[in-house]
């Protein structure tokens, strides 16, 4: 997933680049906020972190010690729930 800022809207979506090309496309898999649902974002992310501060600590499974090398990534339950 990859955020940018693209004709005043905060972009969420995935990216790829088509096989012989140079360029990155956009996939319809995302969102595209306007620049004052992004603030309001912004206010209610706030909200929900003073809520619940365990969500606010919380790191995606690829920055843990267990996905520091590919045996390790490939074993997570989470990235890949329908192994084993």
């Amino acid at each position: 997933m990859c955020q940018s800022l693209r004709d005043s809207n905060v972009d969420f979506r995935q990216f790829y680049m088509p096989y012989g090309e140079t360029e990155i496309k956009p996939t319809r898999k995302g969102i595209a906020l306007r620049l004052a649902e992004w603030d309001q974002m912004k206010k209610v992310m706030d909200l929900v972190d003073s809520a619940h501060p365990s969500l606010a600590k919380a790191t995606p499974c690829y920055l843990g010690g267990d996905h520091q090398n590919q045996l390790g990534a490939l074993e997570c339950r989470e990235c890949y729930p329908f192994l084993r």
